[in-house]
């Protein structure tokens, strides 16, 4: 049985520590804020209630199989359910695509009333050939940790160096079209022409195993993790801010806290920005050229979230709209609101240069005279932007060069979003083994 400590308690950390625990280690969490979750929360004021962060999630086998390896099935604390609503998409040009998550013929059909059959057909064919990237993926970097080099068979069949712009305008000639793939990469916060076309798996995804949101919303998530955190006996520390983690001769050997307090471990598994961790936490020699690796990078850019209360009548929208444009926009409806009143967030994937909801007027959704709350989420690390395809090398590896020194959350391979920093922490729990 090792010590273990996990710095920060968001998803991944929360995953890790109680798959940890269920495989026979002493688990101690630290975490600097009062609260876990990290951004899977609520906004509350005014009779509303919202998703601070996450709302939704693909893969749903990702966070069954969480719960299972940590203990009990989840659907004995949250419910999974289904996002049976299309997902709307309203051009600049004022034409709306509803498309359908989990139905590739309705998708098609979708297609096929928007822009005609030539389209539809490219759509199609387009999702159906990230099949085989997502088989690929699957078998060499979200299950396993990251492989030193991939085979050349491998890497030949996933072009990384094509860019997900450059496969947007190679496959499809609607722009819609093109508008609606780039958004798998404006909402991860990074530019299209900077993503490898291979982020574009993220529509075979949906079209496979569809969206789903919880009961209650996704902070129930962060209420199930740590009551699973409390029955498989996790020691919690709040407001415990970890400044370093202590190693001896390129091995863990424990924690410092703000105030001076050294916290001995075995393990040191780390859910704050790997940028952070190695160049302020950890200065042990061994790291060396990790650092350099990993501070070349740069953080994607967070979405900038408004949280709106409105008094009906309002345009009735499914659970989410993308408003493309400059910058895109999503609203999202499934907060919980008083009777005649309607919750959104408004996510703007971008610098806003404009008041929210201005750019919701200029979008068509004029909802400015409604509005009786409204609310700001904090930001939250969204992970690295990417910049090439070269950028999932320098992105830390969930095994540090440090011995005992694991990296696990949205700056971490395989990646930011609930599928991926879940994923992350499987690799983390398999690589540690039992106790």
């Amino acid at each position: 049985m090792a010590k273990v400590i996990v710095v920060g308690a968001g998803l991944a950390g929360l995953a890790s520590a109680v798959r940890l625990a269920k495989l026979g280690h002493e688990v101690t969490i630290c975490e600097r804020n009062e609260h876990l979750g990290g951004a899977l929360g609520r906004v509350e004021a005014d009779g509303f209630t919202w998703d601070a962060g996450a709302a939704s999630t693909t893969l749903p086998a990702a966070l069954r199989d969480l719960f299972r390896k940590s203990g009990r099935p989840i659907d004995s604390l949250v419910q999974l359910d289904p996002v049976s609503e299309p997902r709307r998409h309203m051009f600049a040009d004022g034409s709306v695509l509803d498309l359908p998550v989990s139905d590739r013929g309705a998708q098609e059909e979708a297609w096929t009333d928007l822009a005609g059959d030539s389209v539809a057909a490219q759509w199609t064919a387009l999702v159906d050939a990230y099949g085989d990237t997502w088989q690929i993926l699957r078998k060499t970097s979200l299950e396993p940790p990251l492989e030193d080099k991939l085979p050349i068979k491998t890497i030949r069949a996933l072009k990384p160096w094509q860019s997900l712009e450059k496969v947007a305008q190679r496959e499809l000639t609607d722009d819609r079209a093109r508008a609606v793939l780039r958004h798998f990469a404006a909402q991860g916060g990074s530019d299209a022409s900077l993503t490898p076309g291979y982020v574009g798996v993220w529509s075979y995804l949906e079209r496979t195993f569809g969206r789903w949101t919880i009961a209650g919303g996704f902070g129930a998530l962060a209420d199930a993790l740590v009551q699973r955190a409390s029955e498989r006996k996790i020691t919690v520390h709040t407001s415990a801010e970890v400044v370093a983690v202590s190693t001896s001769g390129g091995a863990v050997t424990g924690v410092r806290l703000a105030d001076g307090e050294e916290l001995l471990a075995d393990i040191v598994v780390s859910d704050v920005d790997p940028r952070i961790l190695y160049e302020s936490f950890v200065d042990d020699p061994v790291a060396k050229k990790a650092r350099k690796r990993i501070l070349s990078t740069h953080q994607a850019q967070a979405a900038y979230v408004v949280h709106l209360g409105l008094k009906d009548p309002v345009p009735q929208l499914p659970f989410e709209t993308v408003l493309h444009g400059t910058p895109p926009v999503v609203v999202r409806t499934g907060g919980t609101a008083p009777a005649g009143h309607q919750a959104w967030s408004v996510l703007v994937h971008g610098y806003p240069t404009d008041d929210v909801l201005d750019l919701l007027v200029a979008r068509g959704l004029p909802v400015r005279e409604n509005v009786v709350s409204r609310q700001t989420s904090p930001s939250w690390w969204a992970g690295v932007a990417w910049e090439g395809y070269k950028t999932a090398r320098r992105r830390a590896t969930n095994v540090s060069p440090v011995k005992g020194l694991y990296c696990v959350g949205a700056g971490a391979h395989p990646g930011s979003g609930v599928p991926a920093t879940t994923l992350g922490a499987a690799i983390v729990a398999d690589a540690i083994g039992k106790a």
